[in-house]
């Protein structure tokens, strides 16, 4: 993947992205929560994931691309936001305990990459989610 196709992809999962019509925004990492339709795609975090370290060099400039960054802190925030006890999907009961905790954990994993990358310390940034993939998580 190249960096003008993982920022594409961002734009997609964070729903910031003008072609709504396209299937990526609708099943993408916040579009598949908003209506949620029982089901957390992992394939969504492990796109996200894939895509920072696509971008991983960007967060070395001094100057990070905005769309970047609103797109990372888009997803993690309304995520967090949505699945929290007042949020759409929390108030409403719409994910089970075990897919608040998953969700949860994936946002974490994200926003722990994005921290890391931010000091540039790419070398810890995908820690937790060599973790998460192999299962220790």
């Amino acid at each position: 993947m190249s960096i003008e196709e993982a920022k594409e992809l961002l734009s997609y999962h964070s729903g910031r992205n003008e072609n709504v019509d396209n299937p990526k925004w609708i099943n993408g990492f916040l579009g598949s929560l908003r209506p949620f339709r029982g089901e957390l795609l992992e394939s969504n975090f492990i796109e996200v994931m894939e895509c920072m370290k696509v971008l991983q060099d960007e967060f070395e400039q001094d100057k990070v691309d905005k769309n970047i960054l609103s797109d990372i802190i888009g997803i993690t925030h309304l995520a967090r936001v949505w699945a929290s006890p007042d949020g759409m999907l929390g108030s409403n009961k719409l994910l089970a305990e075990e897919q608040t905790s998953k969700l949860n954990l994936w946002v974490d994993i994200i926003q722990e990459a994005l921290m890391w990358l931010l000091n540039d310390a790419p070398e810890e940034a995908f820690w937790s989610y060599k973790m998460y993939l192999e299962g220790e998580l």
